[in-house]
């Protein structure tokens, strides 16, 4: 873990504290005993609701080290923040690496994915590199960055689309929950791809040859519905 300097931690440990009070003053109980059955386990959650943090983070645009701050932090709230305050092109190759290990269930898999990852200069050398990791929650993340990707109409090149779908056809022997469904949102926002909807439909077609359970999934929740519109 990258350790922040003494200037930026006394710069930003005030903020840090004042914030972790008004966060105590939106604690939700009810809401961290749900979150703990769905299996999202944190060191300590407050229970804040998302709306309520993004307009947390708006008080706190542009405050790169107190994001890097809440990062190093174990409250869910504050991990949230760090991914919606933090600006992308400002991050060095250290502190992203950072984020990515840090990530640990799908809640701040889907949130690194949505505020902050899809956001990196070189987003796509990321996300492939990400795909090849053996760490669950960093093949859900890479899947959910490239759907972003996609969703917001970026340009991937013929030569990177023939290596995610290399990296895919490894990702689909994997039967694990998150990663099978992170896997769907991504060939969904790439199969929207009037270029890539036939290479979509092929591709799950033959995962049947190996992954019986996920194809079946996937010819439910992706082929039905690029079938369909």
């Amino acid at each position: 873990m990258h350790k922040l300097d003494k200037k930026t931690v006394e710069k930003v440990a005030d903020i840090y504290k004042t914030l972790l009070k008004r966060l105590r003053t939106r604690e939700n109980g009810p809401v961290v005993d749900s979150m703990k059955r769905l299996g999202l386990n944190y060191t300590r959650s407050f229970g804040v609701s998302l709306i309520d943090l993004k307009a947390f983070a708006k008080e706190y645009s542009g405050k790169q080290d107190l994001a890097l701050y809440l990062w190093q932090k174990d409250f869910r709230e504050t991990k949230i923040l760090s991914l919606m305050i933090a600006d992308a092109e400002k991050l060095t190759k250290e502190q992203i690496q950072d984020y990515i290990l840090g990530i640990n269930n799908i809640e701040l898999a889907e949130q690194a994915a949505l505020n902050l990852l899809s956001n990196l200069p070189n987003t796509i050398e990321y996300a492939y590199s990400w795909c090849k990791s053996e760490d669950e929650y960093t093949r859900v993340t890479a899947l959910l960055v490239l759907a972003r990707i996609f969703q917001k109409g970026q340009i991937v090149s013929p030569e990177q689309m023939e290596q995610f779908f290399l990296c895919f056809k490894e990702i689909a022997k994997d039967k694990n929950f998150h990663v099978k469904k992170a896997l769907g949102r991504a060939l969904l926002q790439i199969g929207r791809k009037e270029q890539y909807k036939e290479k979509v439909i092929n591709f799950i077609n033959e995962i049947n040859n190996f992954n019986k359970e996920t194809a079946s999934w996937l010819n439910e929740e992706v082929v039905y519905f690029l079938e369909n519109i």
